[in-house]
């Protein structure tokens, strides 16, 4: 039988697993929101901010002479536990709940009672969760603090993983680079480019958006430390708002000011949704490159089949030897996810009223879960698939020179209606674009040889001095 210990608070006495570090308050919210299995232990990354915002107040509280310097040790050394991730399943309470209340106290309490034990054996002991853990805070100012700290670090993750993608499709569009191929608008043919180049975009939209998150990551320093309730530093004691944004600097190895007005800052909801805005924004590349890769090694006999993609899976349970595109089609599941999460971000924001920006742990939740998503589909998708997509050249251009668009080399020389005949003729005699001209003597054959070369279509600079070669034959 589980042995029990009793806790009392301001609603009265609850019996509590005495192999539990949480406490009465963590248990009364646990029974409360009891409506799901996600809880807080589910978002690590969020625990451990607000852990590290415990750590920081009691050394301020140290320095201010507020805090007992022997508590004071044995609450860093609990929180740092906590941060670390050594108390795993102590924070039970459901993510589905109201305020952040619940996420203050839990650790409080979870800090509180391990603080206890490592200094007297007991979980029971001298250092209360509200009067010495959270001395000088309340959630109000904690929460909107610990959420910046997750936002940095969960951006850092989309950062790290976005490189290694943009490092597998630079290298493909090195290895691709001489691959000829038809590119395509509407799904109908349009004029060349090379395989590299298609890969070398994807590649370049990646880096471009890295950009863009690093300098969103970047506004990401600030703490409403110091607010408490709502702004005005009330239960706050002398000389703690001087000094805690330096330890809060300190703990987390990076620089953090506190908020130029700490009224806008722990009412503010805009700088959340501009940042899931920015994870979104990749989510949409990523899914679009996803999509486009699927399209390109469809068949393999009956389907575009210009690349093929690494076999991972069997893909059907009745077709013999059929491989389904299993990685693109997981991409698209997890970044279709990254962009529900943005409405429920939203949503969630608006919870918040009047000096609260808002009382909910979804967006939080829904921020943390896009960039975790996002970052694993992300190096899965260049581990998994990218990296061993391989290119069927000779189909690639052999679609490339049968293709009618080529007659947009004599449109250029000739104009539209020219043109037209041109296809029309390869059309009606099944034969390319380059034997049509040919055949109408328009041109001379040197000149079809070179203006119908498709390595040169690829090149903006040669197909450029073409024109200027063969400028004296242009009429219009």
């Amino acid at each position: 039988m589980t042995q029990m210990r009793v806790e009392h608070d301001g609603l009265g006495e609850l019996e509590i697993p005495d192999n539990a570090y949480y406490g009465i308050v963590s248990e009364r919210n646990r029974r409360a929101f009891d409506v799901g299995p996600l809880t807080l232990d589910d978002y690590p990354s969020y625990i451990r901010s607000v852990a590290l915002c415990k750590i920081a107040c009691a050394r301020a509280n140290v320095q201010i002479g507020a805090l007992d310097p022997e508590k004071a040790k044995y609450i860093e050394l609990a929180a740092r536990e906590v941060a670390d991730g050594k108390m795993k399943g102590q924070f039970v309470v459901n993510i589905y709940r109201g305020s952040g209340t619940p996420t203050n106290m839990i650790v409080n309490e979870v800090v509180a009672h391990r603080a206890n034990e490592l200094m007297t054996g007991s979980k029971t002991g001298p250092i209360h969760p509200n009067t010495h853990v959270n001395m000088c805070q309340s959630t109000n100012d904690l929460v909107p603090t610990a959420k910046e700290m997750v936002i940095y670090e969960e951006l850092g993750k989309v950062i790290d993983a976005s490189k290694i993608l943009q490092a597998s499709l630079q290298k493909k569009a090195t290895e691709f680079a001489d691959v000829i191929k038809m590119g395509r608008t509407c799904l109908q043919d349009a004029v060349p480019l090379t395989l590299g180049q298609e890969f070398g975009a994807f590649a370049h939209a990646t880096g471009r958006l890295v950009k863009r998150l690093k300098l969103e990551r970047e506004h990401w320093n600030k703490s409403c430390l110091g607010g408490t309730a709502v702004g005005t530093g009330m239960s706050c004691l002398p000389g703690f708002r001087q000094v805690i944004a330096q330890h809060l600097s300190d703990v987390c190895g990076r620089p953090i000011e506190t908020e130029e007005d700490l009224f806008d800052g722990m009412m503010a909801t805009d700088g959340l949704v501009i940042a899931h805005a920015h994870v979104q924004a990749l989510a949409t590349l990523v899914w679009k490159m996803a999509r486009d890769i699927r399209l390109l090694a469809s068949g393999p006999r009956a389907g575009f089949g210009e690349i093929n993609l690494p076999a991972v899976a069997p893909g059907s349970s009745i077709m013999p030897g059929k491989v389904n595109p299993v990685i693109p089609e997981m991409v698209f599941l997890t970044t279709d996810r990254v962009s529900a999460n943005h409405t429920g971000l939203v949503a969630g924001i608006l919870s918040g009223w009047l000096e609260l920006g808002t009382s909910s742990g979804i967006p939080v939740k829904s921020f943390i879960e896009s960039c975790d998503l996002l970052a694993r589909s992300m190096k899965i998708f260049a581990a998994k698939c990218i990296d061993g997509i391989t290119a069927n050249r000779e189909h690639c251009r052999e679609m490339t020179e049968m293709s009618t668009s080529l007659a947009t080399m004599v449109s250029t020389l000739f104009g539209y209606e020219v043109g037209t005949k041109i296809a029309h003729l390869a059309i009606d005699e099944n034969i390319t674009c380059k034997e049509a001209a040919k055949r109408s003597g328009l041109l001379p054959d040197e000149a079809v040889e070179e203006l119908f070369d498709v390595t040169a279509m690829t090149d903006p600079d040669k197909m450029e001095a073409l024109f200027k070669k063969y400028k004296t034959l242009r009429h219009v």
